[in-house]
């Protein structure tokens, strides 16, 4: 295997890396990206999964990612898994063998100075890669501490239960990823199934969630809010206004990355408290029936998007 540097990319002391690595799991070879400080040793990563329809540069040549890291001390990789899901697939690439098994260990092997700390690791995906990165953060919680979804498909079951009804966006993708229904539900492909439990075992990733207000998944998005908080999680919510596109999720990077770089200043007692507490005072014991997102924001004593609009910063529950 040979690392390409692509001079083109290389900017704000950074270095950027393309090159394929042979799996051993998928049987042939991967593309993977690596972007990363000149200097330095102990880097932390932020691994970063695309959307569907595109591949593993997608977030260099959508966003102003790499300008954003300038002054920051943190490194990026990506991969392509294409209409995967990041999912064994029912008919195609056991792509979920590979991100759990393969694609940490091979990068980290290439590229010593990036951190194997848990705390130094992040991931993000937007739209399917969101679910991408979910998905792994719920089934490898030993790998990474936070994770960030950019209207992301977190609530695959109800995705799927609405496109067969011919009201949500998809296609034959979804058959070939997942199968029936029954391969969705109380499984690993489930984010929050495996998120509950993570809570339970006191390994779950704080999760941060960002979607426009005229996105076609704005509504699934809160639901999958609500559930994560229902079930436990620690979770960052940011909503503004605009569809399901990078022109929107791009202005929020920098406030992401930020959150990143903050340090977790609560133990897993505060985390469960606080999250007891929404349990709580949401009816908990009513189970999940009902407008989640309005009996959150009333259980809150306040509108989540109110304050965004006011500036107040971002509803943490």
């Amino acid at each position: 295997m040979r690392l390409r540097r692509k001079t083109g990319k290389e900017v704000y002391g950074m270095a950027f890396y393309s090159f394929q690595v042979k799996s051993k799991v998928l049987g042939y070879p991967v593309e993977v990206s690596v972007c990363l400080p000149d200097e330095g040793r102990d880097i932390p990563v932020l691994w970063l999964m695309h959307g569907a329809n595109s591949e593993y540069e997608e977030w260099y040549d959508q966003t102003s990612l790499i300008r954003y890291a300038g002054g920051r001390n943190l490194a990026f990789v990506t991969t392509s898994t294409y209409n995967g899901f990041n999912v064994n697939m029912s008919c195609g690439a056991a792509y979920a063998d590979f991100l759990e098994q393969e694609w940490v260990e091979t990068v980290r092997s290439l590229f010593p100075a990036l951190s194997v700390k848990r705390e130094k690791n992040y991931l993000a995906g937007a739209s399917m890669g969101g679910f991408g990165a979910c998905r792994l953060a719920v089934n490898r919680p030993d790998l990474f501490c936070k994770v960030g979804s950019f209207a992301g498909s977190i609530e695959m079951p109800t995705i799927v239960e609405r496109n067969s009804r011919g009201i949500q966006p998809g296609g034959a993708d979804f058959g070939w990823a997942f199968g029936g229904y029954e391969n969705m539900i109380n499984n690993s492909n489930d984010v929050i199934y495996m998120a509950k439990t993570c809570v339970e075992k006191g390994v779950m990733p704080e999760v941060y969630m960002i979607c426009g207000t005229e996105d076609f998944g704005y509504a699934l998005n809160t639901i999958a809010r609500d559930d994560l908080r229902m079930v436990g999680a620690r979770v960052i919510w940011r909503e503004v206004p605009g569809v399901h596109s990078y022109d929107c999720w791009d202005p929020e990077l920098p406030r992401f990355l930020d959150w990143l770089e903050e340090a977790d200043g609560s133990s897993e007692e505060d985390i469960r408290s606080e999250s007891q507490k929404y349990s709580l005072e949401e009816g908990a014991g009513e189970g999940l029936g009902g407008n989640l997102t309005e009996r959150s924001e009333e259980a809150l004593g306040e509108n989540v998007r109110d304050r965004n609009e006011e500036g107040e910063g971002d509803a943490v529950c």
